[in-house]
């Protein structure tokens, strides 16, 4: 009888890759690292299909974690595409509003079926749950014990342990769209952009592996290997729309807010917004990316209360600061394990949970402690006066 295929578990050291060994003539060490490169992403697609196929006839739910970005929602696309092609019913979800204007754009255009969920959302007939471009497996919502996680892609650093069926984490990789598009291009399913679907599937990735690597800035060989295997397939016209939406009203107004209450530390800059719409969230990442230009200024941090948490992002450009052990630094570690914040290379985010303090009536008193806690954590890390910074705030009226 034929073993059923373990589990993977990933802990946060380099992925593992399936592979067989070769021999080359010593003098030819460009050659068999080129050779075990190639071997190791053949395996990685094959695994892959291997593991759908295991999945066959079975139910999987496709979970967009956080705020719907470019990367995510074209990686759950990609992954729909593979279960329709392998016979598996799947469903894609998302939780969070999907607030960034581009993002919004690129739902309508493409006409993507996805289904925002609510914490009471039904998962009881699920057979596996799947997981892209995400740093953790927590959902808001409630899995059945028999669900279990099918497949895992990204390319950040995890915020603690991941098993499933089948896990991809390549943190050299610019985008988890990138992975995707390689797996379309070596399954050995056809897909060759004749379809509309096909079409649209390719643009979208296209377009996640743009805006994920900032412009083809911070990508990778993988990247651009994949974009040139996407090029012939994508909508130019559609990729050229859904890449040039106007800023919003909203995220305008919530730049003049953070440079207004900007405070300038050395080489990083610091900015709380207060209070800030869900569905504006995705403005403090923009302002971080605005304020980064400024003349002087590597690190940029912008922060507000949004619902029911803090959250904020980081940008850097600084060629000594991690942002992900930045972030971990500052805030540490959940009870449970995992932590409050993280990010790559050049970026980050966090989100604290206000708890009981949510209660709190007065928004304006909540806010200062917010401000002064969050400020204070900041200055310790880039070793600054707590004290002397708030004499300086409390002066200019920014407290």
């Amino acid at each position: 009888m034929k073993k059923s295929r373990p589990k993977t578990t990933y802990n946060g050291e380099d992925s593992k890759m399936d592979s067989e060994s070769t021999k080359f003539p010593k003098e030819d060490p460009t050659q068999l690292m080129k050779l075990k490169s190639m071997k190791s992403v053949e395996s990685k697609a094959d695994g892959f299909l291997r593991v759908l196929q295991k999945a066959k006839g079975k139910k999987v739910l496709i979970c967009i974690k956080g705020y719907p970005d470019p990367d995510n929602i074209a990686c759950a696309l990609t992954l729909d595409w593979f279960a329709k092609h392998l016979d598996i019913y799947s469903r894609m979800i998302y939780f969070d509003d999907i607030s960034h204007h581009e993002n919004r754009a690129l739902v309508k255009k493409l006409d993507l079926d996805l289904e925002q969920a609510g914490l009471d959302f039904d998962a009881s007939d699920f057979d596996f749950f799947a997981i892209n471009d995400s740093q953790s497996v927590d959902l808001p919502i409630k899995l059945p014990s028999k669900c279990e996680l099918l497949v895992f892609v990204d390319h950040h650093k995890p915020l603690g342990t991941v098993e499933g069926h089948f896990i991809d984490i390549r943190e050299s990789a610019g985008s988890t769209a990138a992975i995707y598009a390689e797996y379309l291009q070596k399954s050995g399913l056809e897909f060759t952009g004749d379809s509309l679907e096909e079409t649209r599937i390719a643009t979208a990735l296209m377009h996640g592996i743009r805006t994920d690597t900032d412009d083809y800035v911070n990508a990778s060989s993988v990247d651009y290997e994949a974009s040139q295997f996407l090029a012939p397939l994508v909508d130019r016209d559609l990729l050229a729309l859904i890449s040039k939406q106007a800023i919003s009203a909203k995220t305008m107004d919530l730049t003049q807010v953070a440079l207004q209450h900007k405070d300038i530390r050395e080489t990083y800059l610091f900015s709380g917004v207060g209070y800030v719409r869900e569905e504006d969230r995705d403005g403090i990442g923009q302002c971080a990316d605005y304020l980064l230009h400024r003349e002087g200024i590597e690190t940029v941090l912008v922060y507000g209360i949004v619902g029911n948490y803090v959250d904020g992002s980081l940008r850097t450009k600084s060629h000594t600061l991690d942002p992900d052990k930045w972030l971990k630094d500052v805030f540490g570690k959940r009870e449970d394990g995992t932590w409050y914040g993280g990010g790559r290379k050049d970026k980050g985010g966090f989100q604290i949970p206000l708890g009981v303090f949510s209660r709190c009536r007065d928004r304006e008193l909540l806010w200062i402690l917010i401000k002064k806690t969050i400020d204070e954590l900041f200055y310790e890390k880039i070793g600054v006066d707590a004290q002397s910074s708030r004499d300086v705030d409390l002066g200019a009226g920014k407290v």
